[in-house]
């Protein structure tokens, strides 16, 4: 478990600096920073006993690491791993958006460990220890979590990337638009073909009255912080094309055979391209569960995990979320984020998967 450091601890921390790195930041500075509301200081603690601590100061948007230490006698079984990617995950639902630390230039056990959790050389800085050893300066970036949000228009928009006019009213190739704290008393200037969608922080029972509105959360997970919960081995397949697009039709019929046609063509192109990744489990030649990954700079963006009703509560999800945590590692995203309804989905399941929520919106979808 991983807590805040207290008075008491001190003495433990200043001993495990001094047995592993051979120096300390002492007894006075951890006393002072106490009080210090930017330190943030945390112990790994196990049935009372301090195996590892790290050191760290965050101002609420970035974070420097000072020291990590482990007990001599708890390394080598991913404790680093696990006191870097908690803390992490603390912190960004807090709003944190990129780590920095220096690293000595042979300690390669280390820089593995930080290379591993999505950290990147940035710089070298010369002699800086007293032996004049080089130290390796390191960051790991987080993507925006507002474009995290939007990732989906983001990549079914027909230009790259996104681009906000000064209304909050970018056109996307298949009528996304961004509310969010931009108020409107109308919809009578947003162009609408087959169906118009809107992601916003608010809603309004009389101006979206017709609506299909959901409540979405968006959660966060570090790739190496997720806890699978598989208790069954299923065969996960990835881009199952021909399984996708009688799928997708069939899901989205309830919109109406043009939408689900237009929308299934679509998304199988995205497919296509690359721009999205289509997990799904088949039982007797029928796909009964299915997950849709998008990639973004840093990370994973999962949506649509989904299993038939009658198949739930075999541990299906869980499979398909372990398959996409496993290519986000593969091709080197190391923050998992997830799109769920809250008025439909247990996020308590989730949360059992050390994944937490960092964000609430609604989206609301009308069909002609």
């Amino acid at each position: 478990m991983l807590r805040k450091y207290q008075k008491n601890d001190i003495p433990t921390l200043v001993c495990l600096e001094h047995d592993y790195l051979g120096t300390s930041l002492e007894e006075e500075y951890y006393l002072v920073d106490l009080n210090n509301p930017l330190a943030y200081h945390c112990v790994w603690e196990e049935e009372g006993t301090i195996v590892g601590f790290v050191s760290s100061i965050f101002d609420g948007f970035s974070l420097e690491i000072l020291n990590i230490v482990v007990d001599k006698d708890k390394q080598s079984r991913g404790y680093g791993t696990k006191i870097l990617t908690t803390l992490f995950d603390q912190l960004v639902p807090l709003g944190l958006n990129h780590v920095t630390l220096e690293v000595r230039q042979s300690n390669l056990g280390a820089i593995h460990l930080y290379e591993k959790i999505g950290f990147q050389p940035i710089h070298i800085r010369k002699e800086y220890y007293s032996n004049k050893e080089n130290a390796i300066v390191m960051q790991k970036l987080y993507d925006d979590k507002v474009d995290i949000i939007h990732l989906e228009a983001i990549l079914f928009s027909k230009k790259k990337g996104r681009k906000y006019t000064s209304e909050f009213k970018e056109r996307y190739c298949l009528n996304y638009y961004d509310l969010f704290d931009y108020k409107i008393d109308s919809l009578k200037d947003y162009q609408w073909e087959d169906y118009i969608l809107f992601l916003a922080n608010w809603t309004d029972e009389n101006l979206f009255q017709g609506f299909d509105i959901a409540k979405v959360g968006l959660m966060h997970t570090n790739a190496y912080h997720y806890h699978s919960l598989s208790k069954k081995d299923y065969i996960v397949l990835e881009n199952d094309l021909e399984g996708y697009l009688d799928y997708s039709y069939q899901s989205n019929l309830l919109y109406g055979d043009n939408y689900a046609r237009k929308y299934a063509l679509f998304s199988l192109e995205k497919i296509q391209e690359g721009k999205m990744r289509f997990f799904s489990v088949r039982i007797d030649n029928e796909i009964i569960g299915t997950a849709i990954t998008f990639e973004y700079y840093h990370s994973i963006f999962i949506s649509g995990l989904f299993v038939k009703e009658k198949y739930q509560n075999q541990g299906i999800a869980s499979a398909i979320m372990d398959a996409c945590v496993c290519y986000a590692k593969q091709i080197g995203k190391y923050e998992i984020y997830l799109e769920v309804d809250l008025e439909e989905t247990s996020i308590e399941i989730y949360k059992r998967m050390n994944f937490s929520t960092i964000e609430t919106y609604y989206e609301m979808l009308k069909v002609r």
